[in-house]
Formats: structure tokens, C-alpha cells, sequence
């Protein structure tokens, strides 16, 4: 299952209703991919005077895991007793402490899964997240010597290693590629000019199966 912004806008507004009174502000909703969390509320500062008050809350749900409903829910609830408390300016002895924990048990008595850290290992990865394939720089080197050389290369560098090739004594011919084949998921990203030395069979098949681009 993934959700959208829509959705979780729906289950923001029953929550808020059934267990927090109606009381919370409106914040901003939406789905992101991250990988490490699978919930996440921010917020920034006004000054009022002489203090300083929260203000613009955002809560991100990740669609990152393939989840069900449940999972998702629960996410979005203990996000917002996040909420609950930032926006209360209630003190807490720390960021799932005794107030957090009093609220998590309270609505989960209701059947939901909340819990003080979603843990995302082991998780399954959402369908969209499969068919995204990671695109890698590629770079291809035909040496004089015959040997022939593939290497992933850090966009950052890119721009330096093709100089340094380019003024290498001992390089024929080279040329940038763009690929997002899982041949090269083994190969280390380098921000030097070295690379992984393969046969000529090798070199030919990617070469033909890459996209050309320029440093």
C-alpha cells in the first residue's frame, strides 16, 4: 500500500476528531521515500514577543516500505501525538518520554500499533521503490597496453578525473556513460582515476548497452 496526501489528510482529520479533541493545528501533510524513517514531524519558530512559538508543522509519512493500512495509521498517530505535545508546549523528559509513552498507550487501547521507533529492517520495499533503477556515472578506459577499464564515478569529480585522463600518457581512448545496470552495483564509487580492469568481451557489451554522455 502507498498513501498520498489526500489520504492521509482523511485520516488526519478523524484522528485529530476521535482523539485529540479536534485541538490540533492542520499541518502540512505529505508522502515521502525516506529509507531510515517512516515518520518524521518538523516545525519552525515565530518569535512572539520575548518567546518563541512553534509554528508551520509538517508531518512526512514514508511510502518508501510497502506497509499496510495499519502500519500507516499508527505512523501518522504517533507523529501527531509529536504534535500533541510541540504544539501544547507540553515538557516531556525526553522525545518519547513519560508524556509521549501516556499517549501512545492511551490510543492504542483502540487496537493500533504505535510504537516509540518503527524499526524498518527487514521491511519490503515498495513496488515504486523496485522499479526505480539507480542511474551511475560510468566511465570507460581503453588502455595502450590492451588492458580495458570500467569505473562508477562520483558526479563531483567528474570534471577532475576526465582531466586527469585526458592528460594520461598512457590511455587510447575514453569516454563517459550514463547506465543504470546492476552490473555495476558491486563496483565502488571513486573519486580518483582508478577503475576495475575487465575483459574486452565485457568492455564491448556495456559499452553497446550504456547511454553516452558528456563530463
Amino acid at each position: 500500500m502507498q498513501v498520498d496526501t489526500d489520504t492521509l489528510t482523511a485520516w488526519f482529520t478523524l484522528f485529530n476528531q476521535k482523539y485529540f479533541g479536534g485541538h490540533l493545528p492542520i499541518p502540512t501533510l505529505a508522502a515521502g521515500k525516506s529509507r531510515t524513517r517512516l515518520g518524521s514531524l518538523t516545525w519552525r519558530y515565530r518569535r512572539r514577543l520575548l518567546a518563541k512559538q512553534p509554528c508551520g508543522y509538517t508531518i512526512r509519512i514514508s511510502n518508501y516500505y510497502d506497509a499496510d493500512e495499519i502500519c500507516f495509521k499508527s505512523v501518522l498517530l504517533h507523529e501527531m501525538i509529536h504534535l500533541y505535545i510541540v504544539f501544547g508546549k507540553i515538557k516531556d523528559t525526553s522525545p518519547h518520554g513519560t508524556v509521549f509513552r501516556r499517549e501512545m498507550q492511551r490510543i492504542n487501547a483502540d487496537g493500533w500499533q504505535i510504537s516509540v521507533s518503527a524499526k524498518v529492517a527487514g521491511m519490503a520495499k515498495s513496488a515504486s521503490v523496485k522499479s526505480r533503477k539507480r542511474q551511475r556515472i560510468v566511465l570507460a578506459v581503453a588502455m595502450k597496453d590492451g588492458k580495458r577499464l570500467l569505473s562508477v564515478v562520483s558526479p563531483r569529480y567528474v570534471k577532475m578525473i576526465d582531466k586527469a585522463v585526458r592528460l594520461s600518457e598512457n590511455v587510447e581512448r575514453h569516454s563517459w556513460h550514463v547506465s543504470s545496470d546492476e552490473y555495476f552495483a558491486a563496483f565502488p564509487t571513486v573519486r580518483t582515476p582508478k577503475g576495475r580492469i575487465v575483459t574486452p568481451d565485457v568492455f564491448n557489451k556495456m559499452l553497446a548497452s550504456m547511454t553516452p554522455a558528456n563530463p
